[in-house]
């Protein structure tokens, strides 16, 4: 299932809006900055295993919660992932709750669910790896996209998991691991 071009839109308008400010350039990526800027509280929470993190968007002060048993890499793609949500969604509904199992399987979400769900995996991705900043860094640092070490230096400079930075390469189109 693609993207939408709205949502790709959105992405690309509110990103390049956030980079607009080069101090906002650094890596990694102050996610947890760039969400109080737009005023939106940030919880740490007590979640089951199985969720991540959730949006409330409470009138006037909406809020994000993430699952503080995660780990670091973990909660700054939920926290990305829950703004997707915030910027993409808030007119679909009131709240939104990203649990483990999506990332799994798509097994009990509607076609809808799976939709919204994907767009704001984007919108994280392109938020925590900007293709600009990837591009920089690859020109700045020899990368073997075969070696381990090599993508996971990269994702811990970035503060995203190996796995993100993975799918990120690749849908980049930067590397085809097939």
């Amino acid at each position: 299932m693609a993207i939408s071009q709205k949502a790709d839109s959105i992405t690309k308008s509110f990103i390049n809006e956030v980079f607009s400010n080069k101090s906002n350039l650094d890596l990694p990526i102050n996610i947890e900055s760039v969400v109080k800027s737009l005023g939106i509280d940030l919880v740490n929470y007590t979640f089951d295993d199985d969720i991540s993190g959730v949006l409330v968007l409470n009138d006037p002060q909406p809020t994000i919660g993430v699952n503080q048993a995660h780990s670091k890499v973990r909660k700054r793609f939920t926290i990305a992932h829950e703004l997707g949500h915030y910027i993409l969604h808030k007119d679909q509904g009131n709240m939104f709750m990203d649990k483990v199992l999506f990332r799994k399987s798509s097994e009990g979400y509607t076609v809808k669910d799976e939709k919204l769900e994907r767009e704001a995996n984007h919108f994280a991705a392109n938020l925590l790896m900007p293709a600009d900043l990837i591009k920089g860094y690859l020109a700045k640092n020899e990368i073997d996209f075969y070696e381990d070490s090599d993508i996971k230096r990269m994702a811990e400079d970035f503060g995203v998991s190996s796995s993100a930075m993975t799918y990120r390469l690749i849908n980049l189109r930067l590397v085809d691991f097939r």
